[in-house]
């Protein structure tokens, strides 16, 4: 009876670390886990070559980073604006990915827009769910 109390005590612990699992650790982990599982579609599905989906995702990162940072300190400056800001980033990282589309080539590779439009969408959302947790913090405070 009592390793049954012990262990759901476990669960609740285990279960409220995962609920307030840091947003930093959270966007991270699905960032590299969407390389992982492109570059795995990519190389072994598709048998493409890996260099071009290497130098996606190094520009994919720098700018992923370059937004966050952006973010955070938007939201330090002018927390009143920041879903203004993240409209205006989303924006430019559309812009910036269609440049580097032009620049990588991509129309030569079967099915390109499937491999452009994915990435873009997932790294959208994690920056839009990072500007939420961001807006949400700031309101409770």
């Amino acid at each position: 009876m009592r390793s049954v109390k012990i262990n759901l005590v476990e669960i609740e612990v285990e279960n409220k670390f995962i609920m307030k699992l840091n947003p930093n650790i959270l966007v991270t982990v699905l960032f590299f886990l969407t390389f992982l599982i492109h570059f795995s579609l990519w190389k072994f599905v598709f048998h493409l070559d890996e260099i071009i989906i290497v130098k996606f995702y190094l520009f994919l990162s720098v700018m992923f980073m370059l937004m966050i940072t952006m973010i955070v300190l938007i939201n330090r400056v002018v927390p009143e604006f920041l879903g203004l800001a993240v409209i205006g980033l989303i924006l430019l990282k559309f812009g910036l990915m269609y440049l580097i589309k032009e620049k990588l080539n991509f129309e030569v590779i079967p099915g390109y827009k499937f491999h452009f439009i994915i990435p873009y969408f997932v790294l959208t959302t994690l920056l839009t769910y990072y500007a939420i947790k961001l807006i949400n913090h700031d309101k409770k405070q």
